[in-house]
């Protein structure tokens, strides 16, 4: 796994104001925490969408070149912990960052991609993901880029679930194992779907004819 590097250097700039000016200027305010007192910092724009947009969501170990503010820089290991993006645009505009101990393990999220093509795709069905990554420890130097599940021999009706991930050495699961990942749903064709919209349209039309019978006939018996 090729580790991941990302340039910060020492925030001067504070508050909404000081946040907007550095924005201006193509840097985005974060923050470092974790191991030693937190460090306001400001990091390039550009490069660090194209590391968020590479990570998916998931937590990765990051080498952090920290410039020292005389012409050097000294690294620190970290996790992205949070991304605070615009409501509409997906525009960053803050980020948080994680420093990590490499000799102590980590719990993170990685992500987890099928692969191959169902059997059933042919029989008409449709993939479903109902959960894109999963919950993990292990060591920070071992965390997966992404996980595979083999999807190939699932057939109309058919899932997978957690326990179907094949891990690692040296990562442990910490989601629940019975949680559904894949499922491969059947698609009904255009007859059949018109079957069913007219068998719906008639047992309310039937269900409407009942109701008023009943209601004559309680009528009759009123009367």
């Amino acid at each position: 796994m090729t580790e991941m590097t990302l340039e910060a250097a020492p925030r001067k700039m504070h508050g909404k104001g000081g946040a907007r000016k550095l924005r201006a200027q193509n840097l985005i305010p974060g923050i470092l925490y974790g191991l030693h007192d937190p460090i306001a910092l400001q990091l390039n724009r550009i490069e660090l969408e194209r590391l968020v947009h590479h990570l998916h969501g998931s937590e990765r170990m990051i080498s952090l070149q920290l410039a020292d503010g005389n012409g050097g820089s000294a690294s620190r290991h970290v996790i992205v912990k949070e991304v605070q993006t615009t409501a509409t645009g997906g525009h960053l505009l803050h980020v948080d960052l994680h420093e990590i101990d490499i000799s102590q393990k980590v719990t993170v999220s990685v992500e987890v991609q099928p692969i191959g093509t169902p059997a059933g795709i042919k029989m008409g069905g449709t993939l479903q993901t109902l959960q894109r990554e999963v919950t993990v420890e292990c060591l920070p130097a071992v965390i997966p880029e992404y996980l595979e599940v083999d999807v190939s021999k699932l057939d109309i009706g058919d899932s997978l679930h957690v326990s179907d991930i094949v891990l690692p050495a040296g990562v442990t699961l910490l989601t629940d194992p019975e949680e559904t990942l894949f499922v491969l749903s059947g698609l009904m064709t255009e007859e059949a779907e018109e079957v069913a919209e007219e068998a719906a349209e008639g047992a309310a039309a039937e269900g409407a004819a009942e109701e008023a019978e009943q209601a004559r006939e309680g009528g009759e018996a009123e009367s």
